[in-house]
């Protein structure tokens, strides 16, 4: 198993650079989101955005064993040069094998408060929706009657 993880950060926070495993794509990281594969023993190439000019180590090739977990962050930086003239920005991303005990706190502290919040904004949106259900044509009057 491989588990894929972007703490959220403000840098880069909108771009979300594709996944590529052995030159299929996957799917988009996103900040402050994880994912997790089951992939069967070999040798893969894991790749953000082959086709994108990103920075840092974008690419990375490990040897998968049976019955292990392998987690990778997905680290992000962007840097602007202060020149005369229009330069564009320096995004970078890194793919970092992570040891199993730093990667379950990160992923604990980056991805555990997302579904916290999912849930408060479901109560919320489901605490409006029964406030709206009592609306009524009934009860409005017409704008133009004066």
């Amino acid at each position: 198993m491989v588990y894929f993880y972007r703490p959220a950060a403000m840098s880069n926070a909108i771009y979300s650079p594709d996944l590529y495993i052995n030159d299929e794509f996957k799917l988009p990281i996103k900040n402050g989101k994880n994912i997790h594969f089951t992939l069967p023993p070999g040798q893969y190439k894991f790749e953000l955005a082959p086709g994108k000019n990103y920075s840092g180590i974008t690419s990375l090739s490990l040897n998968l064993n049976a019955a292990s977990t392998t987690f990778i962050r997905v680290d992000t930086s962007l840097k602007i040069k202060n020149t005369p003239k229009y330069e564009p920005y320096q995004r970078s991303f890194n793919l970092t094998e992570v040891e199993k005990q730093l990667a379950v706190k990160e992923i604990a502290e980056c991805c555990m408060l997302e579904n916290t919040k999912s849930k408060t904004d479901q109560e919320t949106k489901t605490d409006i929706k029964q406030k709206d259900e009592g609306f009524s044509v009934d009860k409005t009057q017409n704008p133009f009657s004066h």
